[in-house]
């Protein structure tokens, strides 16, 4: 899940004007045959069919139920275009069958190779939030409980019970994950391995992954971190940004209460240098930046190593604010497209159910980011639930197109698809980054 080179906008028309050219028949032939994955004996349920059905199912409500309804739909296609194969039924066994033994990996390679025509899709205007950084990434995860069976397989902090923790790297300048890990929920955060050597990338870290190591790791690598004071920390003040503050020197945040106090019926902020480490021989000696903001009621500290004057402490805030977006993120992906609801029993089918619902989630952006393009908006102009809803209606009437043998059958309708999409209204309200545009362009 790396970047891609961006291609100029001019280009993109004639590059992606069909769904074809997004994810080709080559394409697919290539994921499947790296995997070892083939259709070896005549079945009711190929390797094509049941890729559509799962991620086709992801966006349907309910414990995957109404996946169901879509083997419905897979029938009726199956008997208007095979109806020499006379398929009349689809067990439940049949699908289970393939979630265990259809192998996960050609779903991460088909959401690898949408992402990086995503990453392709999107010109220098879409792409220009944050610009100051070469990428900018919220870091989080997010536990999800799963059937007991699978506790062995998926320990949960709770005794009796399974669940799994997504650890995701999600990139705020293109709306997506990049990278994911899935473990068991027991699994501590700091494990999450995200740091890249490719310098300046921003990353908006969660408290869960609090760590010395992982903010040399961050230093090291010539990138940037924003990420709250852990309470358990009482950091040194070695240096102040306003000399009027001088005399805090040489103490411990613990022992400047009344100061802060004052300030918040005042100013209401306060921006210092730190060592985090109370150690004598600190493994961390890297001094950081602290800035505080009284915000309802209460002070919030967060700690940098971003000391660029033109990063104040409010907008250090507003930064760090920006991790929102993977919170929505993680209600999308379990609430909307039912993720919330996996029903595999075995680990290669938990693997293929989340991500089906990435390949859905994906899907709906590059509509969304091909709709603005045709439509002259901004893409965050566009709302993604209500894109996603006119997708899913739209896709699962038209399954028959995904089940021919040639992706190019989807052609026509993926014209009509991103046509709907960009006469969609109204969207909801843009998101307002001017604040940031000024200082980060």
């Amino acid at each position: 899940m790396e970047s891609a080179q961006t291609v100029p906008s001019a280009e993109l028309k004639e590059q992606y004007k069909n769904f074809s050219e997004i994810l080709s028949d080559e394409e697919m032939n290539n994921l499947c045959a790296k995997y070892g994955i083939a259709d070896k004996r005549e079945r009711k349920l190929w390797v094509r069919p049941f890729f559509w059905l799962m991620v086709f199912s992801s966006g349907e409500p309910g414990r995957r139920g109404c996946l169901l309804h879509l083997i419905g739909f897979f029938l009726g296609a199956m008997s208007i275009l095979y109806p020499e194969k006379g398929i009349r039924s689809l067990t439940k066994g049949a699908v289970s069958k393939r979630l265990k033994h259809i192998s996960w990996y050609l779903f991460r390679g088909v959401y690898n190779h949408l992402l990086a025509n995503y990453q392709n899709i999107l010109d220098a205007e879409q792409m220009k939030y944050l610009g100051h950084f070469k990428d900018a990434f919220a870091i989080d995860g997010s536990v999800i409980g799963l059937c007991k069976t699978l506790e062995k397989v998926f320990t949960s902090v709770h005794q009796g019970q399974a669940s799994l923790k997504l650890n995701t790297k999600f990139s705020l300048k293109i709306g997506a994950v990049t990278k994911l890990q899935v473990s068991n929920g027991k699994r501590h955060d700091s494990r999450f391995a995200f740091v890249t050597k490719v310098p300046n990338m921003l990353y908006l870290v969660d408290l869960g992954f609090w760590s010395f190591k992982l903010m040399q790791k961050i230093i090291d690598a010539g990138s940037f971190f924003v990420m709250r004071l852990k309470r358990s920390c009482d950091p040194l003040i070695v240096a102040v940004a306003n000399q009027q503050h001088a005399h805090l020197v040489g103490k411990r945040l613990s022992e400047i209460s009344t100061l802060l106090a004052d300030l918040a019926t005042g100013c209401g902020e306060i921006d210092l240098t730190v060592q985090l480490s109370s150690a004598k021989n600190p493994r961390f000696a890297e001094d950081v930046r602290l800035v505080g903001l009284f915000h309802d009621q209460q002070w919030r500290f967060y700690v940098t190593n971003i000391f660029h004057n033109d990063f104040t402490p409010t907008l250090i805030y507003q930064l760090y604010a920006q991790r929102w977006q993977v919170e929505i993120f993680f209600n999308v992906i379990k609430n909307v497209l039912s993720l919330q609801n996996i029903i595999s029993k075995n680990k290669n089918g938990i693997m293929i159910e989340i991500y089906s619902a990435l390949i859905f989630h994906l899907f709906t952006l590059i509509l969304i980011a091909l709709a603005a393009q045709k439509s002259g908006r901004p893409i965050h102009a566009f709302s993604f639930e209500r894109a996603f809803k006119v997708v899913k209606g739209f896709l699962a009437s038209h399954l028959h197109r995904f089940l021919q043998p040639s992706l190019a059958a989807v052609d026509d309708i993926f014209h009509i698809l991103i046509d709907i999409v960009a006469a969609m209204g109204p969207p909801q309200r843009p998101h307002d980054d001017s604040t940031f545009q000024a200082s980060f362009t």
